[in-house]
């Protein structure tokens, strides 16, 4: 305890071996330079806990500034605008909030403690993103089929979700480390070249069947789908899928009408967020594709290898259909 303690603990076990040795109360006062009240203090605490009685105690802290009725107040005015109480602003700021406070409950409420709170109410500063205000009028009955159709499914059919999703030359930009006053730079490509990633997801095994292809139109989703009954030759197949314009169009549907293995159901148009591949493609691009400027090459051997490292039930993980380990 005197060399791992932190200070105060350290100088309280010194004080138990002072005596241990034959020194008196007085006597290990003056070497520590503190009052022998101290001393008999620390040393009773020891003859009646041992070692763990030099410890400090758990205190009660120091009274909170605010109060359960200022905190409800605070949450209440962030879930709502400014405009709605009036205030010529469009989004809070903490001296705006901390003036709110003041008139709606008669308390002052400094500003740097309206910026601790809401940090403890686990608000933060971010900007927010854009967000497209459609909605689907058939959604309700087209997850109610979605539902119904996995139900009845026979234990031999397949169930999956499938998506594309696009990869360029020219990387997207994501947060990342550097040194103070030194801005990272990515360099662009001399051609912005693409590539469309096509993958569907095994709702049962967590198994993921993917294929490049140079372009995202009805042509290459149907060899993508004849790809698809070839590594999957016997069993049939209940497929989910989006309303992409080439997934709906009159080449594909006409082409799916002659493919008795395959059931097909629409997802709700503008509800990306309802198909599970979705998350995989968004830490996929994270962690291949974002910050550095690679051939399309490069990048599909690095989603290669990013399939390989990731076992079906950890791509389960992914997608939100397990929970975290």
């Amino acid at each position: 305890m005197t060399q791992q303690a932190v200070g105060r603990v350290a100088l309280r076990a010194q004080m138990v071996l002072l005596s241990a040795r034959g020194l008196s109360a007085l006597e290990i006062a003056q070497i520590q330079q503190i009052s022998d009240v101290t001393v008999y203090k620390w040393l009773d605490r020891f003859d009646k806990e041992g070692p763990h009685g030099l410890y400090d105690r758990e205190r009660s802290g120091r009274p909170a500034k605010v109060d359960a009725q200022t905190e409800a107040a605070l949450e209440e005015a962030v879930s709502q605008s400014p405009t709605e109480h009036d205030y010529n602003f469009t989004y809070w700021t903490v001296p705006l909030l901390a003036q709110h406070l003041h008139q709606t409950l008669e308390k002052q409420v400094c500003p740097e403690t309206v910026r601790l709170t809401r940090h403890r109410l686990g608000y933060r500063w971010r900007r927010p993103r854009w967000a497209i205000q459609r909605a689907d009028p058939q959604a309700a009955q087209r997850m109610q089929a979605i539902s119904q159709a996995v139900f009845a499914a026979s234990a031999e059919t397949v169930i999956l979700v499938e998506d594309e999703t696009i990869f360029k030359t020219l990387p997207p930009l994501r947060q990342m480390w550097m040194r103070k006053g030194q801005q990272h730079q990515v360099p662009t490509p001399k051609q912005n070249e693409a590539c469309h990633l096509y993958g569907v997801l095994d709702l049962d095994t967590g198994q993921l069947f993917h294929a490049f292809h140079p372009d995202g139109n009805s042509e290459t989703t149907i060899a993508y789908l004849e790809q698809l009954l070839a590594h999957y030759p016997q069993q049939p197949i209940l497929l989910i899928w989006d309303q992409a314009r080439y997934h709906t169009s009159h080449r594909v549907r006409h082409w799916l009408a002659q493919q008795p293995r395959l059931t097909i159901r629409l997802l709700p148009k503008y509800a990306a967020e309802l198909n599970p591949i979705e998350a995989i493609w968004r830490q996929l691009k994270d962690r291949v594709a974002a910050n550095l400027t690679r051939s399309l090459d490069q990048i599909q051997h690095a989603c290669e290898r990013f399939f390989q490292q990731h076992r079906p039930i950890e791509l389960l993980r992914l997608a939100g259909l397990l929970p975290s380990s």
